[in-house]
């Protein structure tokens, strides 16, 4: 019986290699491609015979880092996981890029031996089509609020420089007091409507990632002394940090990612009030890098947790509320997560969860 269940499996199992939406393919031991299914000539626009012979790297494109190829081996030959799934960008034969979900598993003998590789990808082109046409039509809904957060939050600092400009052009007998408190007044406010600019173009226009292996750690000791080194933004509150060393190097916009925590960071220090401290921690987890910050600040209220993240949205006399919404983007394009946890006189945690495969 047994005999006879043994071709009909082979069978079955190559129908559906044949006829599965995804694009797969079958490599050997040396990663030579062996075969390849309908869908995979469909997506990628190479024919069976173009394909077979060949290695997968031709379908690599230049998103693909050599450590994301690095650490793809890594979990393939690995005995106790002998698989690997992740987001990545291919190349077609025209050129074109095509995000996927790719799936790779290594196939093995009842003995342990190495057979081949089964790869399986996901073309989420049209996903990510949908997702970007939300995102705009988001964005849209949002314009309104935008223009009249915009107005007010540079009418009052360009009225502060309007009317101490003309307190200069019309009294040349100021006194040095008094001048010098009309020449703060003018490097304040500019300084404050510089800021409110810059946040509102960087939420406005958000940058491409440019993903390259960076230092998680070495990002989070050069923002914190930032924030070390500056006494009028410390206010004799204290910034703490604790690393875990094992964190390797992953791909991520560097700069992007300085973003994120600098705008946590300040966002901690102003909340504590003085006297108080604030910590900020790394954490190697499977799969990924964790960034905590937590501050012994006053906590933030249940109504206003649920609306941190939101474009807009500020407890502080003065801020646009850009702070939190832009470092969620950041945080979300590379497929990552943020988590807060807080109540009322206990302080607030945050989490920044950053996966260790490509983005």
């Amino acid at each position: 019986m047994e005999q006879k269940e043994g071709p009909r499996v082979a069978l079955s199992l190559h129908a559906a290699f044949e006829q599965a939406s995804d694009a797969m393919f079958l490599c050997d031991r040396d990663s030579i491609i062996l075969d390849v299914n309908p869908a995979f000539t469909k997506i990628y626009g190479y024919t069976r015979q173009e394909t077979i012979g060949q290695k997968p790297r031709m379908l690599r494109s230049r998103h693909s880092t050599n450590d994301l190829y690095e650490r793809m081996w890594g979990s393939l030959m690995d005995p106790g996981k002998g698989h690997w799934r992740g987001r990545l960008v291919n190349r077609a034969k025209d050129g074109r890029e095509i995000p996927v979900i790719l799936t790779i598993t290594a196939v093995r003998e009842p003995g342990g031996g190495l057979l081949g590789y089964v790869a399986n990808a996901v073309d989420i082109t049209d996903q990510l089509a949908l997702l970007e046409r939300v995102a705009q039509s988001e964005a849209l809904a949002g314009l309104g609020e935008m223009a009249a957060v915009v107005a007010h939050e540079i009418r009052n600092p360009l009225g502060s420089i309007v009317m101490a400009a003309k307190q200069l052009a019309a009294d040349s007998h100021l006194g040095s007091e008094d001048r010098e408190t009309v020449l703060r007044v003018l490097r304040d406010e500019s300084r404050r409507l510089n800021e409110t600019l810059t946040s509102f173009l960087a939420y406005a226009r958000p940058r491409e990632l440019h993903l390259a292996p960076g230092d998680l750690n070495a990002l989070v000791e050069e923002t914190c002394r930032m924030v070390q080194s500056n006494r009028d933004l410390l206010r004799g509150n204290e910034v703490r940090t604790r690393l875990d060393r094992n964190l390797p190097a992953f791909p991520m916009d560097v700069d992007q990612v300085r973003q994120v925590v600098w705008n946590i960071l300040l966002n901690a220090v102003q909340a504590i009030g003085d006297r108080g401290a604030v910590t900020v921690e790394t954490e190697h987890r499977p799969g990924e890098a964790v960034i905590r910050v937590l501050d012994t600040g006053p906590g933030i209220a249940p109504d206003a947790r649920a609306a941190i993240f939101k474009p807009f949205f500020t407890t502080k006399r003065q801020g646009t509320g850009l702070g939190l919404a832009i470092a969620e983007r950041v945080v979300k394009a590379h497929g990552g997560r943020i988590e807060v946890d807080s109540a009322p006189g206990r302080g607030a945690e945050f989490l920044v969860h950053l996966p260790l495969v490509e983005a």
